[in-house]
């Protein structure tokens, strides 16, 4: 990377595990801020210590009131919406799960007209997973025509949010925890129900379990929708057979020639490019194009200046170019309007069905 001096540096990474616990990435957070020449940071993973961590920094730039941390962060794979906005220290490179969810239930009542009815379940236990099904899948389900079995659930209008408490409390007994290896129980429900679509809201390990499950109580549905972030290769190397048709809205599909070649260049090395790995991709070229443009200086005397830079440069970037096509922001959020597509897996692979872009 050029340096406001115009010489070149390396871009040097370190790595901390939170373990998607939030007092570890407060803890984090914390460390580097104080203890390191860190311009930025990338992360966390996970929302629920993501949604704590942005708690501790700064709310409003220059509020000499505010103690919170003065460190950016560009996060790659929290995707729960809204969170960048709790400081405008914060931002995120992540798809909206809203409109993809929305979309996707719209493309779906296109596709099969004579769906009426829904059941699903989720891991309570996971942040993502948990509120994803019970404020956006649900209620964009519902939004779209896609009724819960036995008339619906109360206070699920059709609007984000509304009625989330009573969508946790009628799944209780299809609901599972992000530990659990039997479903047995969840996927007899998911068969009593008789439902036509069936959604199952958790990431690749429980997915995989309750899916290799339903399939050995032989339930097939007409229609199975899966949550973002197992739109993975972890999924189908646990249970392409299961995982066979499910449709999920994702933020990545190598279907550009940029795409196509990151996600080669992560196989060769033994990784494999998703909606996730793939935003920390793009974040390392947003965090040079910034570093670039605003003149950082990586001395030790320039550092806490060098931050302010960085910072400054994320709110201001309007649209930057992704792995599938160009992305906007919302600058008084700090989040970001991705390109996306409707995947589904189909013999060991997910398929684009759809692209909306």
């Amino acid at each position: 990377v050029k340096l406001g001096d115009g010489t070149m540096a390396p871009m040097e990474m370190t790595y901390y595990d939170s373990a998607c616990n939030a007092d570890q990435a407060i803890s984090v957070a914390r460390k580097v801020e104080s203890q390191t020449e860190a311009l930025i940071g990338i992360g966390p993973t996970c929302s629920g210590a993501a949604a704590a961590m942005y708690g501790i920094f700064q709310k409003t730039v220059d509020d000499a009131a505010d103690t919170g941390l003065q460190f950016p962060i560009l996060t790659d794979t929290a995707i729960r919406p809204g969170l960048a906005k709790k400081s405008q220290w914060t931002f995120r490179n992540v798809p909206n799960e809203i409109t993809m969810y929305d979309e996707m239930f719209a493309w779906l009542r296109g596709q099969y007209p004579d769906v009426k009815t829904i059941y699903g379940g989720t891991e309570t236990d996971q942040a993502h997973s948990k509120l994803t099904f019970a404020i956006v899948i649900v209620p964009m389900a519902k939004k779209h025509g896609f009724e819960w079995v036995g008339g619906g659930i109360e206070g699920v209008t059709g609007k984000v949010r509304e009625g989330y408490e009573n969508v946790l409390e009628v799944s209780k007994s299809s609901n599972w925890l992000l530990a659990d290896t039997n479903f047995s129980v969840q996927a007899r429900a998911f068969k009593k129900s008789g439902a036509d679509k069936m959604i199952v809201s958790s990431h690749p390990f429980t997915t995989c379990g309750m899916l290799k499950e339903m399939k050995r109580q032989r339930i097939k549905p007409t229609v199975l929708v899966g949550l973002t972030s197992s739109s993975s290769a972890e999924t189908l190397k646990g249970c392409a057979d299961a995982a066979e048709g499910i449709y999920i809205p994702t933020g990545f599909a190598p279907i550009t020639t940029a795409a196509a070649n990151v996600a080669a260049l992560a196989e060769a090395n033994g990784g494999a490019a998703d909606l996730h790995s793939a935003a920390a991709w793009e974040n390392a070229h947003i965090i040079k194009q910034v570093v670039e443009s605003t003149g950082v200086m990586a001395t030790p005397e320039t550092l806490m200046a060098d931050r302010r830079k960085v910072r400054d440069g994320l709110e201001a970037l309007s649209t930057v170019d992704g792995l599938m096509g160009e992305i906007s922001r919302i600058q008084d959020e700090g989040e970001s309007v991705k390109p996306f597509v409707f995947v589904q897996a189909q013999n060991n692979e997910w398929k684009v069905v759809y692209d909306p872009r």
